[in-house]
């Protein structure tokens, strides 16, 4: 195994003796640093394991790129300090030299783009080779102006200039899987339960709408994978990729009558290819590529051939009228979606379940917060998005000026950038703002979040604020009755915060614009 993903260095100062600092083997002076003290792992060339600076002619530039180096291993692994230095740079230093620049302070912001060009025209780099000396050197301008190092003080652009020049921006970012619309999801949950043939299109679609597993995680399910606590639960028993040293994962996830009764139609319907081909998988077919050899039904050929086909046999189409596009994993992203509308504690679904009847480990558990993040996002910023609250208008006023002529692939990038600045706070009915960095909030864990502006909330939680908020009229008619005037009082200050932010969402449920 190898260290921490960044190693403990000792910051330099103006007047630190560089001759003192060691980096591995090396100091800080020689040419090569040795760092095999900091990568263990076997299977990393022995080659792959030095720094070298050999290769830079001019004293001055040598001494920043040490000086980004050093900065660099105190930050990331030391395996891609490595391939920034040995493998990245070398292109710009090679410009350098031809262009007679022997200084880092002297690249112009021209010299920055030309290096670019030179590398696309003359050198016919492909894209990812030409991205990393660019980012490389970008990043070398950047943190040398802060700390201080010999580098040019011209102004870089706000968002990574790299990207933009190597077309990097959409195959660096990760594609945002958004959720399935309810009506669509509806209507292929309706037709996958009644209508629907094909065994292993129905249960594919309905073990994963009620459960959010990954198509591959479904497709693993073997027989007799149905198991029940002690305390009457059903679960099933899935299997996940193989770990570090190399054992199959097996994961609990607790089920529902749908996914029960679907899973024992689907054994029954394979049973004789099971006895045929002696395998215990669930998802079986015969494969007529490889001479009907039976076979496991993998994930590439389900999401090709399998969903397309049942959307198409359904006739399921968005809102545009175009039949859906539906891809195998927005079936997580909807199950977090629809964990949330049910007041489920975002801790609970970022974090794993302890459970100690059965040592379960719940898939949708294990969501990175990104992901959370993202469902958030496209629930409150999204230009379909119907919110309440003090901050509705403002916010939806702002998102239209922000929108006005984008493409949808262009809007999609303004929200993740929105949401990269942005803190999403779960609460039972909505979602606050307050960024937490400032600080506590100054209401704290007291506050009145409908009465905060912080507070926002959105179409899909109606059904909630609308129980609370009949609930709340029944209180108040009964304390009326009783003549508890205090108490009647205190539900008051709730419910005229509240039956405004309910009257909104139903405005807005009812086809009109209306926000706030």
């Amino acid at each position: 195994m190898s260290t921490n993903l960044a190693l403990q260095l000792q910051v330099l100062e103006p007047d630190t003796d560089l001759n003192t600092i060691m980096i591995g083997n090396s100091k800080y002076s020689d040419d090569i640093w040795d760092l095999r003290p900091f990568i263990k792992l076997k299977t990393t060339q022995e080659s792959h394991k030095y720094l070298l600076f050999s290769y830079i002619k001019d004293a001055d530039i040598k001494e920043t790129v040490k000086q980004y180096a050093y900065y660099k291993l105190g930050k990331i692994k030391p395996q891609t300090v490595r391939s920034y230095i040995n493998s990245a740079l070398p292109m710009f230093i090679e410009y350098c030299s031809i262009n007679g620049i022997h200084s880092f302070a002297d690249v112009s912001l021209e010299d920055y783009l030309t290096f670019n060009l030179w590398m696309k025209d003359e050198k016919k780099v492909a894209q990812q080779t030409g991205f990393m000396p660019c980012h490389v050197v970008e990043e070398i301008i950047r943190i040398g102006q802060i700390k201080g190092w010999n580098v040019p003080q011209f102004h870089l652009p706000k968002t990574e200039t790299a990207n933009q020049l190597w077309s990097k921006k959409k195959s660096m970012k990760t594609n945002k899987t958004k959720p399935i619309p309810e009506d669509v999801f509806d209507k292929m949950l309706y037709h996958a339960v009644h209508d629907e043939k094909d065994i292993l299109t129905k249960a594919g679609i309905i073990i994963q709408s009620q459960t959010g597993l990954r198509i591959n995680e479904v497709l693993s399910i073997k027989e007799g994978c149905v198991k029940r606590t002690s305390d009457g639960y059903d679960y099933m028993e899935v299997t996940l990729g193989k770990t570090e040293k190399g054992e199959p994962i097996i994961h609990k996830v607790f089920i529902n009558v749908l996914v029960k009764n679907v899973i024992a139609e689907l054994s029954e319907e394979t049973a004789e290819l099971r006895k045929e081909s002696g395998l215990k998988e669930l998802f079986l077919c015969k494969n007529r590529g490889k001479g009907n050899l039976i076979d496991v039904y993998n994930a590439d050929r389900f999401s090709l051939r399998k969903l397309g086909a049942f959307i198409k046999k359904h006739d399921i189409r968005d809102s545009k009228g175009n039949l859906y596009p539906l891809k195998s994993h927005q079936f997580r992203a909807t199950f977090v979606r629809e964990l949330i509308k049910r007041k489920v504690p975002i801790s609970m679904i970022m974090k794993q379940y302890s459970h100690v009847s059965i040592e379960m480990t719940a898939h949708y558990l294990t969501l990175q917060e990104e992901e959370v993040k993202e469902i958030y996002s496209d629930m409150i910023l999204s230009p379909e998005s119907k919110i309440a609250g003090l901050r509705a208008k403002e916010i939806k006023g702002k998102l239209e000026t922000l929108f006005h002529g984008k493409t949808e692939e262009e809007i999609d990038d303004v929200i993740t950038n929105l949401s990269k600045t942005m803190s999403f706070n779960p609460l039972p009915t909505g979602v606050c703002l307050y960024d937490f960095r400032r600080g506590n909030c100054t209401d704290g864990d007291g506050c009145f979040f409908y009465n905060c502006p912080n507070y926002i909330t959105e179409v899909q939680f109606y059904p909630i604020l609308k129980d609370e908020l009949d609930l709340l009229e029944k209180e108040m008619t009964r304390l009326k009755e009783l003549g508890h005037e205090r108490e009647w009082q205190k539900q008051y200050i709730k419910y005229k915060y509240l039956k405004p932010l309910v009257e909104s969402l139903e405005v807005q449920l009812n086809g009109k614009e209306s926000v706030g």
